[in-house]
């Protein structure tokens, strides 16, 4: 399986020593989620034959202890084909992360800045 993540640790810690930066943070994954899956299914470079790997494209969210983790992920077992064929020209999981990059890192920055000062 071919995937591609979006992380934010420990980094942000520093910054924010209150217990929940990772749930904010998480929070805001899971609301950009949706529509970053969206934009890679109807992005996709590629021509369907089967549909199968563009209704494969998943993103998902995971806390674990401190690591918030989105990931964008093909489920057929040549999407790991389809992101690296012909130099990239099928790719569409790092190109979808890339495109959302400043607007989800803003919005995790505003979200745990709120957070920080109590008005979550």
């Amino acid at each position: 399986m071919a995937n591609a993540m979006y992380i934010i640790d420990d980094g942000i810690k520093a910054w924010f020593e209150g217990p929940e930066w990772d749930q904010v943070t998480a929070e805001v994954f899971r609301d950009f989620a949706p529509e970053i899956e969206a934009t890679a299914k109807s992005n996709a470079p590629w021509e369907d034959r089967t549909g199968d790997a563009r209704a494969g494209l998943r993103a998902s969210v995971e806390n674990q202890d401190g690591l918030v983790l989105l990931t964008l992920s093909h489920s057929v077992s040549y999407g790991r084909w389809l992101e690296t064929i012909q130099n990239g020209r099928f790719a569409i999981l790092i190109p979808t992360l890339e495109e959302y990059h400043r607007q989800v890192s803003a919005e995790v920055a505003r979200r745990v800045g709120r957070a920080r000062k109590g008005n979550q």
